[in-house]
């Protein structure tokens, strides 16, 4: 039987040096824990501008591609007036994943109130929670720009071909793809840090949890829109590089893109279950727990009802035979209850975009043999 967890305080609260003034109104009565990274204070920035979250980020990248495209008219190595598009994706690549970033925020900060009606804490102890969901310490921002920086150079010094500097292109464009290997690892580290930092919150809400009805399932549904989003954002991301190396021309991947990329299905597979799963043997507990108290009241109407008709007392076997049959419909429908905390439709829409590219590439193939194409 799940017991109700005592002490979230305890399990929330951590001796800090500084009390940090809170971002939002949900973080407004207690003060937080650790000081917010430089992509948080990006997205803090976002939010107060007038214009939707989507849009600053479709202006950002048109910013950037018109910087890039700029530096290049007045050196003279792209034509005044034209566009590359190998250079709008360059840019549209780290962009997409700080608006990705952003957009889990928003997303978890959702699921979390979503999932609040399980939850039995204070106000302050649910502000700790929202803010270790949708804020990413500044150590780690700093140490995705270390990293992430320090992977972008090896990466581009040992092939510049795959970022599209080819032999015997100017400073300018060196530098600049540089800059943008750099940018896209350092935005990456980051985007894969705050996945796991969300995991492991996910994971501490759901111990906080302290109460589960099976039977109200929207609660327990909330985080599966986080982690179905998360793991679908990186699908997004690896089928539009492929999609780009054979229709725009992209370079083709390195060895270290083409392992991780075909690990990709696998990887967004555990984005969407892992985080779930202690909330799975929790429902998988209720459930059992549930079935084996219908399975005891069955067996004690059950011995009834035969002592019954054993004694002549007939006037009571129709009461307890519609006992029984209520009984056993209700046995029936709780076994068919899922212990997963997703929607069947959402694991399908996972499992159709991981499979959708595959089925294109092989009826790509088939029509090829056919048409001679």
């Amino acid at each position: 039987m799940l017991r109700p967890y005592t002490g979230p305080e305890q399990a929330i609260k951590k001796p800090v040096r500084r009390t940090i003034s809170a971002r939002t109104p949900g973080e407004a009565s207690a003060p937080v824990p650790f000081p917010p990274s430089w992509a948080d204070h990006l997205q803090s920035w976002v939010e107060r501008r007038p214009l939707p979250p989507w849009a600053v980020y479709l202006v950002l990248l048109l910013t950037v591609t018109l910087l890039i495209h700029a530096a290049l008219w007045l050196e003279g190595s792209l034509p005044p007036g034209s566009v590359d598009i190998l250079l709008i994706v360059y840019g549209l690549v780290p962009v997409y994943l700080l608006a990705l970033s952003h957009y889990l925020n928003t997303t978890g900060r959702q699921a979390l109130a979503n999932f609040r009606p399980l939850l039995d804490v204070s106000d302050p102890v649910y502000a700790a929670l929202e803010y270790n969901l949708t804020k990413v310490p500044r150590r780690i921002g700093i140490l995705a720009v270390v990293i992430g920086g320090l992977i972008g150079v090896a990466n581009f010094f040992s092939e510049p071909e795959s970022w599209g500097v080819v032999a015997g292109a100017s400073a300018l464009q060196t530098a600049l793809g540089l800059l943008d290997t750099i940018f896209v690892q350092v935005v990456a580290f980051y985007w894969v840090a705050q996945v796991i930092r969300q995991a492991r919150a996910i994971d501490r809400v759901h111990r906080l949890t302290s109460r589960i009805n099976l039977f109200r399932r929207d609660p327990i549904y909330a985080f599966s829109a986080l982690t179905l989003r998360s793991a679908l954002g990186l699908l997004l991301f690896i089928y539009a590089y492929l999609l780009g190396t054979v229709y725009l021309g992209l370079p083709a991947p390195n060895v270290i893109d083409m392992v991780t990329m075909s690990l990709g299905g696998a990887i967004a597979l555990a984005i969407f279950v892992l985080p779930l799963w202690r909330m799975h043997r929790m429902l998988a507990e209720e459930k059992r727990r549930l079935l084996l108290e219908a399975d005891e009241r069955y067996s004690l109407l059950v011995g009834r009802f035969n002592r019954d008709l054993d004694k002549g007392r007939l006037a009571n076997l129709d009461a307890t035979g519609r006992a029984i049959a209520s009984l056993a419909s209700q046995r029936e429908t709780l076994a068919k209850v899922s212990a997963w905390p997703w929607r069947p439709e959402a694991l399908r829409s996972l499992l159709s975009t991981m499979a959708a590219p595959i089925l294109l590439y092989l009826v790509s193939r088939l029509l090829g043999r056919l048409f001679g194409v």
